[in-house]
């Protein structure tokens, strides 16, 4: 059963933005740096993932960024799809808002607040809002290894076809911790991502646990175009009416290319 991801890290702040300027070398190894960019990126089962990412800046120093993703596959059901086919239909979405501050301590120099719009439509549906937090802890205290715990809140509806009646009400949360380590000094790093999520409704609970593992690396001096590849082991654990819905380990590869503008 194919797992919906939900990531976390937003804010619902407002006011005059301008646009960002980039004066420093790109680094996208840095999950509080925010950059205006486009990428697309495709897995095993041919399946295609497209986001999109706006990024800005406020007078006082603080960034923000509005990004689009958007999921694309030949089939909603695992099970039927085509590995060889590039599918049209609308498999996952998400809208999300990031804002982040400088923290003004040695210790905790920037800490990023989200608010998440997420969307799936394959064998588990979901309609999800999750609000969430990632805060950096400095790489002097972590002999250069880059960590960034995240946490989330998350409420919304989920449906389970062919085995729930309806959408249930669920609520939840998310725990996950980023880290980031450089290769060499052209900006190159590998990053992993254990995450644990879980949600509860009336009629239905559902637990998952992944490790995401990337190497990216970049195709030119001023880094502005990105090789990213991801490896992804999850499992979901889903129990509708008491009863467990049968699932395994998943895996999934992805590689893409990323601009950053």
């Amino acid at each position: 059963m194919k797992q919906f991801t939900l990531l976390v890290p937003m804010a619902l702040l407002f006011a005059a933005p301008v646009l960002a300027t980039q004066s420093k070398e790109i680094d996208p190894a840095d999950v509080t740096n925010v950059y205006t960019q486009g990428a697309i990126m495709l897995n095993g089962s041919s399946d295609t993932q497209l986001q999109g990412q706006f990024s800005g800046s406020l007078e006082d120093g603080r960034q923000f960024a509005l990004l689009g993703e958007l999921t694309l596959t030949d089939e909603q059901n695992v099970a039927q799809r085509d590995d060889n086919e590039f599918g049209t239909r609308f498999s996952a979405g998400r809208l999300q808002y990031f804002h982040v501050f400088d923290a003004n301590s040695e210790d905790i120099p920037k800490v990023g607040i989200s608010v998440d719009y997420i969307k799936t439509n394959s064998e588990i549906k979901t309609d999800l809002l999750s609000i969430g937090g990632v805060f950096a802890i400095n790489p002097e205290h972590t002999s250069g290894l880059l960590l960034y715990p995240r946490f989330g809140l998350t409420t919304g509806t989920m449906k389970v076809n062919g085995v729930s009646d309806g959408y249930d009400d669920v609520m939840g949360y998310s725990l996950s911790v980023i880290s980031a380590k450089y290769l060499g000094t052209n900006g190159a790093y590998v990053t992993v991502v254990p995450e644990w999520q879980d949600l509860t409704g009336d009629d239905i609970d559902m637990h998952s646990l992944s490790v995401k593992t990337s190497l990216n690396v970049p195709l030119n001096k001023g880094r502005s175009w990105w090789l990213n590849t991801r490896y992804d082991v999850s499992k979901t654990e889903v129990d509708v009416f008491n009863r467990s819905v049968p699932s395994e380990w998943q895996t999934q590869a992805w590689i893409g290319v990323r601009h950053y503008f």
